[in-house]
C-alpha cells in the first residue's frame, strides 16, 4: 500500500479537523479533488488492514517483513498511532 504524498497530506490535515474545503484552500486545489483523494487514501488503508488480517490468518508474522517494506509503510502504521 503506497499512499501518495498528496493523500498523506490530506489525511494529516483531516486528522487535525480541517474540512475538505479548508484543506483544498490550504493545498490550492478544489474540494472535490480533496474528497476524492481522501476516499482513495481510506480505501488503500482499508485494503492494507484486510491484507494484514489475511497475513495474520495464514500465520505470517509482521516481524518477518523486511526492513525496506516496513520503512515504506511506516506512514501507514504511524497514522494509527
Amino acid at each position: 500500500m503506497n499512499l501518495t504524498k498528496r493523500e498523506r497530506t490530506i489525511l494529516n490535515l483531516s486528522k487535525r479537523g480541517l474540512s475538505d474545503y479548508r484543506i483544498a484552500r490550504k493545498i490550492n486545489t478544489d474540494p472535490p479533488s480533496v474528497t476524492r483523494s481522501r476516499k482513495n487514501a481510506h480505501r488503500k488503508l482499508a485494503e492494507a488492514v484486510t491484507d494484514l488480517k489475511w497475513a495474520s490468518r495464514i500465520g505470517m508474522i509482521i516481524a518477518d517483513l523486511d526492513q525496506e517494506t516496513l520503512n515504506e509503510n511506516a506512514t501507514f502504521f504511524n497514522f494509527f498511532l
